[in-house]
């Protein structure tokens, strides 16, 4: 990726981290990454694990580049705003990574011409595999987005959706992880539970996961007809299926899906 462009982020928590990783890992970096955080020892940490700048303040830092990345809490974003508004102009973009933070919302304690979008990065943009939900504001130009767009393509799978969309996109992609992570633990557990050696297990388990996402990837098709070519008749995945099914997996994810999309639209 070829960018001239400087990019700040304040907050140094998991999700800068997982950014600032998957921008290393890229071909091409941002001409240059700028790090502030309320503790300066998180930033500085990053900083010498990737090689960017530290700056003094979160005022000072948007001085100094094109696009600010707001990756802190929800409940931080107006302070962080109310310091770094007198340094924004319509010459710099302003992403938030806040969930449940409006576009409105953040335009109120700002200059609403200045450029302005919203973002939803999984923790897989570490490796550069995330998936990220991406909303502009109507004052950001062409040229503005396809900045923006250029620099998450860097970490992963950019959908530029409606904001109206996020939460159902936090719920999904943003929640999604930790759903896998939990089902790799529980087929890992399973695997031990009948003989396996556990570092065996969990290698098996992450290469059958990972092969089959790829499977889906690479052959377009629908997981169901996927499923059905692994399932023979009174075969050994029919049975494992009837139980997962007469436990209610399926309605077990519609229901985790609905829960974190209910948290999301309530913030």
């Amino acid at each position: 990726m070829e960018t001239g462009f400087t990019v700040g982020l304040i907050g140094c928590g998991q999700m800068a981290r997982a950014l600032l990783g998957g921008f290393a890992g890229s071909r091409g970096l941002p001409g240059e990454i700028t790090l502030f955080d309320i503790e300066p020892a998180k930033a500085r940490v990053l900083a010498e694990d990737y090689g960017a700048r530290v700056a003094d303040s979160g005022y000072t830092l948007v001085q100094g580049v094109d696009v600010v990345i707001m990756a802190v809490k929800p409940p931080q974003v107006r302070t962080v705003l109310k310091e770094i508004a007198p340094a924004l102009n319509v010459d710099k973009v302003l992403v938030s990574v806040a969930a449940g933070v409006t576009l409105a919302s953040i335009q109120e304690s700002i200059d609403p011409h200045i450029p302005l979008a919203r973002v939803m990065p999984n923790v897989p943009c570490l490796i550069g595999q995330g998936v990220i939900g991406l909303s502009f504001s109507s004052s950001a130009a062409d040229d503005k987005r396809q900045m923006i767009r250029q620099l998450f393509a860097a970490v992963g799978l950019v959908e530029v959706i409606p904001e109206e969309h996020m939460d159902a996109v936090t719920a999904v992609s943003g929640s999604g992880p930790a759903f896998v992570f939990l089902v790799a633990e529980a087929l890992t557990d399973a695997a031990v539970d009948i003989g396996l050696p556990r570092d065996m297990a969990r290698r098996m388990v992450n290469q059958t996961l990972t092969g089959s996402a790829l499977m889906m990837q690479e052959t377009g098709e629908h997981p169901s007809v996927l499923r059905e070519r692994v399932t023979s008749p009174g075969g050994t995945t029919i049975a494992g299926l009837r139980a997962l099914e007469s436990r209610g997996v399926r309605a077990a994810f519609f229901d985790a899906v609905r829960e974190a999309y209910n948290r999301a639209a309530r913030r």
